[in-house]
């Protein structure tokens, strides 16, 4: 055992010199092919849009269910936040199920059902195991069309969410994000973040319930299916579950653009007492079909979207002002936002800034190296491989082209627009986007700390944590 030991420990040590000797890592292998699985689409005679993707991975099925018309700004005027109760409240009870029995028949069959809403549609997601299918089309079913929303269930709700939003008028965070969006996006439904608590404490069963007729409506929605499944099987249990829900009226949309800024544009939050700033810098950007989509999603992985990125190289290892210097380019179905964002010390607020603004102006005017190009590639299509391997995230793939009335062939076409990106496709969407002028420069923080070093940057309006506006 020593012998065998003592050789183990020397080829350790011979071995180590020759690993540190490698001064760059290896290239990445050959991408693997995506193997997709066959789709089939279907229309019901109701006009719900029902796709399948065999995947026998596992004995499992997943099913997304997007309800396209029902968004979080829905109904705005009377009702704002109708749409997120509805969702938090569907799936606790329908005509027939009371909550507990809506939760024992799913974990009988080892399932889960969940919905969400956003700014472009509300989206129930289900699980359970293949050979349960039929029974889970039908609870999705009786909680699409029959929801009860039990008063208890309701009341729960609604607290829970003012308990929510009064907790977010303490947290930085949720506060910049919420002048961020009124200030980029302006009246547009997009602006829409939470509903004042008036509004929530109003809301009644019967608002419910005619939210759901009206906006749950099968021939504005598609229903995704992913898993072990046969499609002819699939395709009858679906038919039988959702085949007598009725058709409705398709709600208009508000068509309303969003605002253009002809000066950069300062929004400060005053909140006393803090001991660090919330940044965010961005402007409006693309829709989620731009042809544009590619290199902005590269351009952002590059500048502050990946730990390698310019931004934290410079204000987190370089200089230190923060842990996790941030960027997003978040697209929508009508408009979307790219967003630069950190939370660091008071006395370094303004030099952040102008890290900030000098590594956006950086993207714009100069071309990216082909080593940065070249990785922010591979991460890219390696993330995006990874996610296809789940049914759970091929099925968020295929329901995002619905959605958003993508390509069909989106998928397929992910790796060569990624891989054909030239330098001077970053640097040109990034002379667009990323715009220094005419930027919304949001702020949280305590104005009389930092007030010295943010007005250099442009006119500024402050506000209170409720969203008045102090002083211009």
């Amino acid at each position: 055992m020593k012998t065998l030991l003592a050789i183990f420990v020397l080829a350790l040590v011979v071995a180590i010199p020759a690993v540190a000797q490698q001064k760059t890592p290896p290239p990445p292998g050959a991408a693997r092919p995506l193997n997709l699985p066959r789709m089939t689409e279907k229309k019901l005679s109701n006009g719900l849009t029902v796709i399948l993707a065999p995947l026998p991975n596992v004995p499992k099925v997943t099913a997304i269910l997007t309800f396209r018309s029902a968004t979080t700004a829905t109904d705005r005027v009377r009702h704002p936040g109708i749409a997120q109760i509805a969702a938090i409240v569907a799936n606790e009870g329908t005509d027939t199920r009371t909550s507990k029995q809506l939760k024992e028949e799913l974990r009988s069959i080892g399932g889960s059902l969940d919905l969400g809403s956003d700014a472009d549609s509300t989206s129930m997601t289900a699980v359970a195991l293949s050979e349960f299918s039929t029974r889970l089309f039908d609870l999705m079913s009786d909680v699409t069309q029959h929801p009860a929303f039990p008063e208890n269930e309701l009341k729960l709700a609604k607290d829970n969410t003012i308990q929510q939003i009064r907790a977010g008028r303490a947290d930085p965070n949720f506060l910049v994000n919420e002048r961020f969006q009124k200030a980029v996006f302006g009246n547009h439904p997009y602006s829409f973040v939470v509903p004042d608590e008036k509004y929530i404490n109003t809301l009644t069963r019967e608002d419910l319930r005619n939210f759901v007729a009206s906006f749950y409506i099968p021939n504005s929605s598609h229903l995704i299916v992913v898993g072990d499944i046969d499609p002819n099987k699939t395709l009858a249990e679906i038919e039988k579950a959702f085949g007598t829900w009725k058709a409705g009226t398709v709600p208009p949309q508000e068509n309303l653009t969003p605002p253009a800024r002809d000066k950069r544009q300062i929004y400060f939050v005053n909140r006393p007492g803090s001991i660090q700033s919330s940044i965010l810098i961005g402007n409006i950007s693309i829709p989620r079909k731009d042809k544009d989509y590619f290199a902005i999603r590269t351009a952002n992985i590059i500048f502050g979207g990946s730990f390698y990125s310019r931004l934290t190289i410079n204000i987190r290892e370089g200089k230190g002002y923060t842990y996790s210097p941030f960027s997003s380019a978040n697209t929508q179905a009508i408009a979307g936002s790219f967003v630069a964002g950190a939370s660091v010390r008071n006395e370094v607020t303004g030099p952040t800034l102008l890290e900030m603004f000098y590594e956006l102006d950086r993207m714009r005017v100069l071309p990216v190296s082909d080593e940065e190009l070249n990785a922010a590639k591979e991460f890219s299509t390696g993330n995006f491989s990874v996610e296809l391997a789940s049914q759970l995230g091929l099925a968020g793939r295929i329901n995002s082209i619905y959605t958003y009335d993508l390509d069909k062939s989106f998928i397929d076409d992910f790796r060569p627009k990624i891989t054909a990106l030239t330098p001077a496709d970053i640097q040109r969407v990034a002379a667009k986007y990323f715009d220094t002028y005419r930027a919304a420069v949001v702020i949280v923080g305590d104005w009389d700390k930092v007030k010295d070093q943010v007005t250099p940057f442009g006119d500024v309006t402050i506000y209170d944590a409720d969203g008045n506006v102090i002083t211009k």
